[in-house]
């Protein structure tokens, strides 16, 4: 004879990740893009295709992206941790939040160094750009930028409860990113102070690198959704939440439609010749390069909004 609530279903379900929200997200996104900006316009400056001044307004505006998105992580983290943000430093050889803390406090003050030759007041220090001592600055900004990008993926891919995360595709994956919101960064910011003639002259190399950087993304993206879907049940219920779950809208239309699509065919239409230079051109890739922001930003928070915990919950 059968005893008990034999008529009650005993359902285990995926235990969704609520914690880390937007703000963890634009944090992701602001300090990733901002690392990739400073990357990307020091190597650019150095080769020569920016001009020292949109190099420094490049500077300028990484640093700005980087404080907000570390106010956002801080207003997330709620008032008791906004006072105690120093203990985030401790136990950096077991912590990735403190490795990253670490790399992220060094790179604000490299940048701070290497802008403080342009401030009025401060023109004559010995680090300006073209000195010894200027290399070997943006060397270590380079050094910490690229740590940075790979830090933000590694420090999801170390959360062994989340399948979804734990791979090593997702670091790649966010270091892409980072290239490619820097890269969709720099031609705003050729636009703004140098106009379509300045687009004119940057251009022949931002195209070709934009796309390249479009496609790279977008297989990777692709393999890692894929490998997901191939991995383990809590891995699979990530892939059907984000692809055809209550996230689909914002990973088929803001992540791959917004952000990989559509600037996509926009660099390859200037690039097959589709659109005549002026200032239709100049305002559709500018169109192009802010969809690139949306998508960067929409990555980081679909990824951790269809994150859940395997069994045991």
């Amino acid at each position: 004879m059968s005893k008990g609530l034999t008529d009650t279903k005993f359902i285990i379900d995926f235990q969704e990740q609520r914690h880390w929200d937007w703000k963890v997200a634009f944090y992701l996104y602001g300090a990733g893009t901002s690392a990739g900006l400073i990357f990307l316009e020091l190597v650019l400056r150095d080769l020569g295709v920016v001009d020292e001044r949109v190099a420094l307004w490049g500077m300028w505006i990484g640093l700005v992206l980087v404080l907000l998105s570390l106010a956002a992580l801080f207003d997330h983290l709620g008032p008791g941790a906004r006072w105690a943000f120093f203990y985030v430093f401790r136990k950096p050889r077991t912590s990735w939040i403190a490795r990253g803390s670490i790399i992220v406090t060094v790179l604000v003050f490299l940048r701070i160094m290497v802008l403080l030759p342009s401030v009025p007041g401060f023109n004559e220090l010995p680090w300006g750009e073209g000195t010894f001592s200027g290399v070997i600055l943006r060397a270590s900004v380079l050094i910490f930028a690229a740590a940075f990008m790979a830090y933000s993926g590694l420090v999801l891919s170390s959360w062994n409860s989340i399948a979804f995360w734990n791979t090593p595709l997702l670091p790649i994956l966010y270091i892409g990113y980072s290239f490619l919101g820097g890269m969709a960064a720099l031609p705003i910011i050729v636009l703004v102070l140098g106009g379509e003639a300045g687009l004119q002259v940057a251009g022949p190399v931002f195209w070709p690198s934009l796309l390249i950087l479009l496609l790279a993304n977008g297989f990777v993206l692709l393999l890692y959704v894929w490998g997901m879907s191939t991995g383990t049940i809590p891995a699979r219920e990530s892939v059907r939440r984000l692809v055809r779950g209550e996230h689909c809208w914002s990973f088929w239309l803001g992540v791959v439609g917004v952000g990989l699509v559509a600037p996509t065919a926009v660099v390859a239409l200037i690039l097959g010749g589709g659109l005549a230079s002026g200032s239709n051109l100049a305002v559709v890739f500018a169109a192009a390069c802010v969809a690139v922001q949306v998508g960067c930003f929409l990555l980081r928070d679909t990824i951790l909004r269809v994150g859940v915990y395997g069994y045991p919950v």
